[in-house]
């Protein structure tokens, strides 16, 4: 008996949703060990991720992967999670919001993924539990959240379903539904004008949480799950949106420069990083979409360590720190400086690391679809560099800092779970297939056909739908579409439209 009948799929999916919040009804009676509890929970739902994992079929372990890397990314914050912050409030947020994200990668019902979403707001809503003392959080939170809840009611009123695979290639009554989508996506992503909540985000509440919170992606995961397979006009709409994506992403760059808040400069990258997912996830072209998918891990990981080495550096040297000046920390914590550089040269593309593989592959797409938008890409990428750079160097480099005399390094836990962060961010980059096939391949089936549709100079209202290029990390296979004259109506095999070319000529 194989082990798909003795645990089925339906069963570890619900199993790895439910440990986590049965978690947070135990702690919130037995509170007394909440870390040794999160991790036991967390531990159990990633167990039940990787039985999923192993057992999905070719070409679809996209949503299994992502739910597998989160679960690895949970637990291991919980590991890192510095001793004044184990309160019950931070450990109940991060295992709450694990089973909220886990049911939003697998459902196939708008419902629940609605739910899902606006669930997982609810900790950092709350005051009492992890809300920020900001108002900016708490509204763009509420506005992506009613946005999302306008478009379902939509949907229902129009078409009384709410399955997903049932809602397949309608036009969302109009644009209206698929605007609305977009702005969900624009206030959950923190895109331009809707951004100001995640720097004020970082700022006020728990910083671990807060990254955990960052690298859901739900805006990403709402383009793959609803906005490219439901919506037949996604090729006529997508590259404005990609376009605007790019734009972002430089203003986001740009603001970094400027910023002076270790915390907010942070989180200003890591929306600038998620911009460029989103105009990779848009471009629809193999590449791209490939480099989307390596980004998204790459900036879940790394960013998961950059705030938990920075909030384990305020915890120890007491306060926030400041851009200003160099407080030399490298002397008293040299292992969380090494910790924090290669997770800083792996988040702004280092070869040799993952991240090198889906700037490579982002850009690509880019200029492969926006042969001139596509250019502030590189920009992009190189102004983050320059913002990490200076972070690192005001951070970690300088004279050493009066009034400190004992080392306050890593302590054996946070080793291990730093060390396994790095390894990932390295051996992906050695070894990038290992990571990225199964998934991008996934992905790119449920992307590419949708929305990568290129004007051909063939004569008057003729378009062809142009096949994906072969990833040039991945080396894999272009995948051959049929092209459309859709002027005609018509469907032919590439070679027959090349001979009746020669024939007309």
């Amino acid at each position: 008996m194989t082990l798909s009948i003795l645990l089925p799929a339906r069963d570890l999916m619900w199993a790895a949703v439910a440990i986590p919040w049965l978690g947070v009804v135990l702690g919130s009676v037995w509170r007394r060990h909440a870390r040794l509890l999160g991790c036991i929970t967390t531990a159990m739902a990633g167990l039940a991720c990787g039985l999923l994992l192993w057992q999905s079929p070719k070409g679809g372990s996209l949503y299994d992967t992502l739910a597998l890397l989160y679960t690895c990314l949970s637990f291991a914050a919980l590991v890192v999670l510095p001793r004044r912050d184990c309160t019950w409030s931070n450990i109940s947020g991060i295992l709450f919001l694990l089973g909220c994200t886990l049911l939003a990668y697998w459902t196939n019902n708008l419902l629940i993924l609605v739910a899902a979403w606006m669930l997982s707001s609810v900790p950092f809503m709350a005051v009492a539990w992890l809300g920020s003392r900001s108002w900016r959080p708490r509204a763009g939170l509420l506005i992506s959240s009613l946005c999302l809840a306008v478009a379902l009611t939509w949907i229902w009123v129009r078409d009384r379903t709410l399955a997903i695979s049932a809602l397949q290639g309608h036009a969302f009554a109009g644009a209206i539904v698929f605007w609305l989508f977009v702005l969900a996506v624009i206030f959950r992503k923190a895109m331009v004008p809707g951004h100001a909540w995640i720097p004020d985000m970082a700022e006020t509440t728990s910083a671990i949480p807060a990254s955990l919170l960052l690298n859901e992606h739900f805006g990403a995961l709402l383009i793959i799950k609803l906005l490219v397979p439901l919506d037949p006009h996604a090729g006529a709409r997508f590259p404005i949106f990609a376009d605007f994506a790019l734009w972002a992403a430089l203003y986001f760059a740009l603001r970094a420069l400027s910023e002076n808040s270790p915390r907010r400069l942070l989180a200003l990258l890591t929306i600038s990083q998620s911009a460029c997912i989103l105009s990779g996830l848009e471009s629809g072209t193999a590449a791209g979409i490939s480099g989307a998918l390596a980004q998204w891990i790459v900036v879940s990981v790394t960013t998961v360590g950059l705030f938990a080495i920075l909030r384990l550096l305020e915890v120890r040297f007491g306060g926030h720190f400041t851009v200003h000046r160099h407080y030399g920390l490298a002397e008293h914590s040299p292992r969380l400086a090494v910790f924090f550089a290669i997770f800083a040269l792996a988040f702004i593309g280092l070869p040799g690391t993952l991240g090198f593989c889906s700037q490579d592959l982002l850009i690509h797409g880019a200029l492969q679809s926006h042969p001139w938008i596509g250019l502030l890409l590189p920009i992009t990428a190189a102004m983050n560099a320059i913002s990490m750079f200076r972070l690192f160097t005001r951070l970690f480099l300088g004279k050493r800092r009066t009034g400190i005399t004992v080392m306050a390094d890593a302590l054996p836990c946070e080793r291990w779970a730093l060390t396994a962060g790095v390894l990932f961010v390295v051996l992906g980059g050695l070894f990038p297939n290992a990571i990225l096939m199964q998934p991008s391949a996934g992905l790119s089936g449920k992307l590419s056909p949708r929305i990568r549709m290129v004007k051909r100079p063939e004569g008057k209202n003729k378009f062809r739908l142009k096949a994906p290029s072969a990833s040039p990390v991945l080396g894999r296979p272009a995948q051959k579409f049929r092209s459309q004259d859709l002027t005609r109506g018509e469907t032919s095999s590439p070679n027959q439209m090349i001979n009746a070319d020669k024939s007309r000529a």
